[in-house]
C-alpha cells in the first residue's frame, strides 16, 4: 500500500471540480477530510461555532503507515474552509456530504436541516448502529442518494499516555493492510465516493451491503468493550475479573439479536464471539499494530461511551422484544452503569463541533 502524500494543498479550490462536506473535524473527520483533499477535492468541514478558529487554523497528523523512522513527523493538514450553520451550507453545491460523527449525535434537529440544505449531494454515514440509516432517512436524506460507509481505519490524539515518539500533539492513524472501508449504495454514487478517497491514497471499496457487513461486527465488539472496560482496560484484567467471559456471552446474545434483524450473519462471526479467539486475535496482532492497542481502546472509546451504552441497550431492547436472551448484556449494562457512577455527565450536543483541540464532539 502506497505511503499517504505529505503535500498540503492550499487554497481550498478542487483540482477535480469536486467539493466535500465533512460533518464533524474529529479523528475520523480529519483522516477521511486530509485524503479527500489529497485526491484533489475542495474541503469543507461543518463544526459548532465555538471551534471555527480552532478548525480553521489547521491540524498536525501523523500517518502510521509511514517508515518506523518517520512516525513522529508531523503532517500539517490546511488549506480547507469551515463553516458552522446551516445556511453556510445551502447554495454552495457540494457533491459529496460526509457525516463523521457517533451515532448518538444522529438524533438532534441539526441532521435534517442539514440534509435539506446539502441539496442533491451525496449523503455518506459512517455510523454502524441497526437504526442509524433509519435516523437518517427519517431525518429526509433520499435512499437514492444514501451511500454507507464502515470506518476500517484506527485514528487517535496523539500522544497516548506512555508515547514518546511525536514531536507534538496531533492526529496520529493507521489503515490496515487489506481493510480498505467498505461502502455501499446507489452504484453510481458508491463509485463516486470510493473513487475520490482512492485518489487521495485512503484505501475505499465497494461493498453489496454494509449495513449487514457492520452489524455483526459492531455486536461482537461492544460487549467485549464494556467488558474491556470493567477489567480495566486491560485484557488481563478482564479474564481476571471473569469479565471477558461474560462479553463474549453477551456477544453472542448481541450476534442474535442482530440475526433476527438482518438475517443469516457471515462466516465465522461466532468465532468472534469466543473469548480464546479474541485473546488470540488481540496477541497476534499487537506486533503488526504501530501503536499500543489497549491504550487506544480506552483514550477512544471511553470518549465515545455514550454511543457504546446505547448500541447496548438497543441490543437488550430489540433482544427482549424478540423474544430472546438477554442476560448477559443485561448484566454488561448493570455494571457498565455502576462502574460509571460519578463521571461528569457528557454535555448538551445540538451541532458538530470538536470535544478538545483537533476532536470532533457529537452533534
Amino acid at each position: 500500500m502506497s505511503n499517504p502524500s505529505t503535500r498540503p494543498l492550499s487554497p481550498n479550490v478542487p483540482r477535480t471540480g469536486l467539493r466535500v462536506l465533512v460533518v464533524g473535524a474529529g479523528s475520523v473527520g480529519q483522516v477521511f477530510a486530509r485524503h479527500y483533499q489529497l485526491g484533489g477535492a475542495a474541503v469543507t468541514f461543518f463544526v459548532r461555532e465555538k471551534y471555527r478558529a480552532e478548525v480553521a487554523r489547521g491540524f498536525d497528523m501523523y500517518p502510521l503507515n509511514r517508515r518506523a523512522g518517520r512516525r513522529g513527523e508531523a503532517v500539517r493538514f490546511d488549506g480547507f474552509d469551515v463553516v458552522t450553520r446551516v445556511d453556510e451550507v445551502a447554495g454552495r453545491g457540494f457533491d459529496q456530504v460526509m457525516i463523521t460523527v457517533a451515532s448518538p449525535a444522529l438524533r438532534g434537529p441539526w441532521l435534517a436541516e442539514l440534509i435539506a440544505a446539502a441539496g442533491d449531494a451525496t449523503i455518506v454515514a459512517l455510523q454502524p448502529g441497526l437504526d442509524d440509516r433509519g435516523l437518517l432517512v427519517a431525518a429526509g436524506a433520499d435512499e437514492r442518494r444514501l451511500v454507507q460507509g464502515l470506518i476500517s481505519l484506527i485514528s487517535y490524539h496523539a500522544p497516548l499516555p506512555g508515547e514518546t515518539r511525536f514531536a507534538r500533539p496531533g492526529m496520529a492513524y493507521w489503515f490496515p493492510p487489506m481493510g480498505p472501508s467498505p461502502f455501499s449504495g446507489p452504484a453510481d454514487r458508491v463509485a463516486a465516493v470510493v473513487g475520490a478517497l482512492k485518489a487521495g491514497r485512503l484505501p475505499a471499496k465497494r461493498h453489496k451491503d454494509v449495513g449487514k457487513m457492520a452489524g455483526f461486527p459492531t455486536a461482537v465488539m461492544m460487549p467485549y468493550l464494556v467488558a474491556l472496560e470493567l477489567g480495566g482496560w486491560t485484557v488481563r484484567g478482564a479474564v481476571k475479573s471473569d469479565k471477558l467471559a461474560l462479553g463474549g456471552r453477551g456477544a453472542r446474545e448481541a450476534i442474535a439479536v442482530v440475526r433476527a434483524r438482518l438475517g443469516k450473519p457471515p462466516f465465522g462471526i461466532g468465532f468472534l464471539a469466543r473469548p480464546r479467539v479474541l485473546r488470540a486475535g488481540l496477541w497476534l496482532a499487537k506486533p503488526l499494530i504501530p501503536l499500543p492497542l489497549e491504550i487506544y481502546l480506552q483514550e477512544h472509546f471511553t470518549k465515545v461511551g455514550e454511543q457504546t451504552r446505547e448500541f447496548l441497550d438497543g441490543y437488550v431492547e430489540k433482544g427482549q422484544a424478540a423474544g430472546l436472551q438477554v442476560s448477559a448484556l443485561q448484566q454488561l449494562a448493570r455494571e457498565l452503569s455502576a462502574g460509571r457512577t460519578g463521571r461528569t455527565p457528557p454535555p448538551a450536543r445540538d451541532a458538530p463541533g470538536t470535544a478538545r483541540p483537533g476532536a470532533a464532539s457529537a452533534p
